[in-house]
């Protein structure tokens, strides 16, 4: 048994089920929330603040890796905030760890995606965020459509299908990139990436596909999960 430890905005029942859902058996779950209540920076800067903290607790049983995600947390400090707070985190202990961000920015790479359309619940000041912390790492969005819901709860009440009509309207205003990237894990489109990749021919990267793809290859496990577009089947 391996035990993958989660910091997250989203440790609800139904979320931690979808995860179990994707991922392969033999792995277990320790999770702590981030008590993201607004996309605020306000609140981030509360989140940071006691972010020490969760993790010195979570860390104190041993874990075999720890992923963090919350995409408009990391992202609110600007590029490069993912090396903060990876460099926190190895300050309190020294499990191997990552970022959702960092997560999408390498499944993006090995793809050799590197210029995307983004398909995003969130309101744009969160997405613009996302695109620059993208750009700093040489991913360019060429374009991108969001939604404009500012609350988890809304995100995840939405059906699979908003994903794919977003990302098939903005690919068609923009067809000439290498891939699609559709940003929160409360957002449910794992169901959707296979039929959309299938459909319009780009590879799709999405939050939680690519934290569990980082979290498989860092417990030295094979990402191979048919269902869930090229990244888990690469």
């Amino acid at each position: 048994m391996k035990t993958l430890g989660l910091i997250s905005p989203n440790l609800d029942d139904p979320t931690i089920q979808e995860y179990y859902s994707i991922l392969p058996d033999g792995i277990e779950i320790k999770g702590r929330p981030l008590h993201v209540t607004s996309f605020t920076d306000e609140t981030f800067a509360k989140v940071e603040e006691a972010f020490a903290d969760v993790v010195r607790d979570l860390t104190r049983d041993p874990l075999d890796f720890l992923m963090i995600t919350g995409e408009l947390f990391l992202s609110y400090r600007g590029p490069g905030s993912d090396r903060l707070v990876l460099d926190s985190v190895r300050e309190i202990s020294p499990v191997k760890a990552s970022t959702v961000l960092t997560a999408v920015v390498r499944a993006l790479k090995s793809l050799d995606v590197y210029r995307v359309v983004m398909a995003s619940p969130f309101p744009h000041d969160q997405d613009e965020n996302l695109i620059r912390f993208l750009d700093h790492y040489n991913i360019e969005v060429a374009a991108n459509r969001g939604l404009g819901y500012d609350n988890t709860h809304e995100i995840w009440e939405l059906p699979a299908e908003t994903g794919y009509d977003l990302a098939k309207a903005v690919l068609e205003e923009c067809p000439n990139v290498d891939g699609i990237y559709m940003p929160c894990n409360k957002w449910r489109v794992s169901s959707v990436i296979e039929r959309l990749e299938a459909d319009l021919g780009k590879p799709v990267i999405t939050n939680t596909q690519a934290w569990i793809w980082e979290a498989l290859t860092g417990l030295g496990l094979k990402p191979s999960l048919p269902g869930y577009g090229k990244l888990l089947t690469s």
